[in-house]
């Protein structure tokens, strides 16, 4: 854009198709080409910016994103939305760089923002652009965390906040738009579903549109602008992003960019671009040479932050790639999982799975000398662990239940507890055995698989649900064993006052389920019968029926939950029960088998006899 004698009012910027060059009146879209569809971006006029710089704040003021307000299209200072985004810290990371080869790493934590996500940036200057044109409400699409950013700036702009995220997004990124006070609805669809019905909302109901469009690029850029700063001035060999939309990582480049081109740095750095195996289409059409990204109808990752099919901003994407002479590629899940781990462990640094697409991608960039070792490399992690907790809970073992003895902290200390679930993560879908192993060969191959020694009476107990999955006629996987030796070794000691001997579910369409229970309590044979809304309620109920008329303990189930190793209907599934009784006692307790009932059954004698032993004691 050419510097020119500025009239009252005139703007010192500019939207413009990245395709058909069309210029584009904010009246007329903020979004999308009207001619084309395309995307758009801001062009300044630099030599106005560079006029009105003031380069000693610039290089003197604290770091905040806020402090960057020369290089943002907002024409009125006084509508700014702002939480106090960016100064974010920028991490060298010695013992991790030791691990992955790197003798200068370097870790931007962007989950320190105020909603713990880069998108902050962006929201800042996209809601104050809202204000400008007296926006009404706001809608938006997303995966979770642009959900959050956006609800909470628009609750701070005071503006009505409509959010659409595809079902089944992390619940934390959920309860925090909920909580800005955004009205949020799940798609049952993929997040293209969700961006097209809110694009069509937009339109409909003349909401303001928000999400990853040229006004988000302005404010995430300064994401470089601080990079810049932190490393006293100086710009890095290499910047390493996690790729979704494609938003990012070219905001970053035009950031770097600006710096450049103003002479207040003299290089440009590399930048790499990573995606998961699961939902790649800018990797591909990198990889490819293309120009085109083609669309991923169903993205499958755990990285749902960046699952992304059909990337609107990829072009600008793959633009920012080959302009600044990097590379892309793609990860497993099994490898950016490890990776967060490795980030928390070495780094105390704890960033959700699509932050830890970087540090997934290091020794690979690495080995392929597409990054050398002694480079200044910065990844860029993108958001908080705690957006979405269970993804990490998939490779960390379930934390174990003790009753308050010494003895039993040996126990937890001597038969290392604390590993088994992340043994169990590496290769969980490789069959172990088909048929029942001897005691000696199952302590064998624990040993061999998680290094655990188990004691005889463990082995035994571990061998009897072996059998009970194998008489199934589910093969036994890595992960099903890492259920079985955690359910083995939460259990208490002692064989427990109730045993189930067997049981009958009979079940139809429109009636309640009817359950028979065969139990022995304290050596008496009982049989009892019991209903429900489907068949593990009817069970349980057949067993509190069961127990009840001998053991006299009155206890309520206050909740039930169930966790799912792998895809398919012969999974395993590992329950939770808590049961608390009168005296106020409350007992966790867990089972597993590829049969949801079964592992119920497990969970609740394990549950009752706990209960029973804490009365008696």
């Amino acid at each position: 854009m050419k510097s020119q004698a500025r009239k009252s009012g005139s703007r010192f910027y500019e939207l413009y198709c990245i395709a058909c060059g069309r210029r584009v009146r904010e009246e007329e879209s903020t979004t999308r080409c009207p001619s084309c569809r395309s995307p758009l971006d801001v062009r300044f006029d630099y030599d106005y910016i560079h006029s009105r710089l003031n380069r000693y704040s610039l290089r003197n003021s604290p770091i905040k994103a806020m402090k960057y307000l020369d290089f943002y299209p907002i024409e009125n200072l006084n509508l700014v939305v702002s939480l106090d985004e960016g100064g974010t810290p920028l991490y060298r990371c010695r013992r991790l760089g030791e691990t992955t080869g790197f003798s200068r790493l370097y870790i931007k934590n962007e989950g320190a923002n105020p909603t713990g996500v880069f998108k902050d940036r962006g929201s800042m200057v996209e809601l104050s652009k809202a204000k400008e044109h007296g926006a009404k409400a706001i809608c938006v699409a997303s995966t979770g965390n642009m959900a959050a950013s956006v609800a909470a700036y628009a609750s701070i702009a005071m503006l009505p906040c409509y959010v659409l995220v595809p079902e089944g997004t992390a619940i934390g990124k959920m309860a925090q738009a909920l909580s800005y006070g955004a009205r949020l609805l799940q798609i049952r669809g993929t997040y293209n579903d969700a961006f097209r019905l809110t694009e069509e909302m937009s339109e409909r109901y003349h909401f303001y549109l928000a999400g990853d469009y040229a006004f988000r690029v302005e404010g995430q850029k300064s994401q470089a602008f601080e990079i810049i700063e932190q490393l006293d001035w100086q710009v890095p060999a290499v910047v390493i992003v996690p790729m979704g939309f494609g938003t990012n990582i070219a905001a970053l480049w035009k950031g770097f960019k600006e710096f450049y081109d103003m002479g207040l740095t003299d290089r440009l750095p590399r930048l790499i671009g990573v995606q998961p195996e699961g939902c790649s289409p800018i990797v591909a059409a990198f990889n490819q040479g293309q120009e085109k990204i083609t669309p991923v109808e169903r993205p499958d990752t755990i990285c749902s932050a960046v699952a992304a099919g059909d990337p609107l901003d990829g072009p600008k994407a793959l633009r920012a790639i080959r302009e600044s002479g990097g590379c892309a590629l793609s990860m497993s899940d099994g490898e950016i999982l490890e990776a967060q781990q490795l980030l928390a462990r070495l780094e105390s640094i704890f960033v959700e799975p699509a932050g830890a697409l970087p540090i997934a991608a290091l020794q690979p960039l690495l080995a392929t000398a597409r990054v050398q070792a002694d480079e200044v490399v910065v990844c860029l992690a993108t958001g908080n662990g705690l957006k979405d907790p269970r993804s990490a809970l998939r490779v960390l073992p379930s934390p174990a239940a003790i009753e308050p003895s010494i003895q039993e902290v040996d126990k937890f200390l001597k038969l290392k507890l604390y590993e088994i679930r992340a043994a169990g993560a590496k290769n969980g879908d490789r069959n172990l055995f088909t048929e029942v192993p001897s005691k000696g060969a199952l302590s064998e191959l624990v040993n061999t698989e998680f290094g655990i020694r188990l004691t005889p009476d463990y082995a035994q107990r571990a061998l009897g649900l072996v059998e009970d999955f194998v008489n199934k006629g589910k093969p036994v996987t890595k992960a099903d064993l890492q259920y079985i030796l955690e359910t083995t070794l939460k259990r208490a000691s002692g064989e427990g006052v109730l045993k189930v001997e067997d049981f009958q579910v009979t079940t139809t369409l429109h009636g309640q389920a009817q359950a028979k229970v065969w139990v022995s309590f304290d050596g008496e044979r009982l049989e009892s019968s019991g209903a429900g809304v489907g068949p593990v309620d009817a069970v349980i109920s057949a067993l509190k029926a069961a127990a009840s008329s001998r053991g006299r303990i009155f206890f309520e189930l206050i909740d039930y939950q169930v966790a799912i190793n792998a895809p398919g209907t012969d999974a395993s599934v590992e329950t939770t029960l808590v049961l608390k009784d009168a005296k106020g006692n409350r007992i966790v307790a867990t089972g597993t088998s590829p049969d949801i009932i079964v592992a119920s059954v497990q969970a609740f004698v394990d549950g009752y006899n706990l209960l029973w032993a804490r009365q008696q004691s």
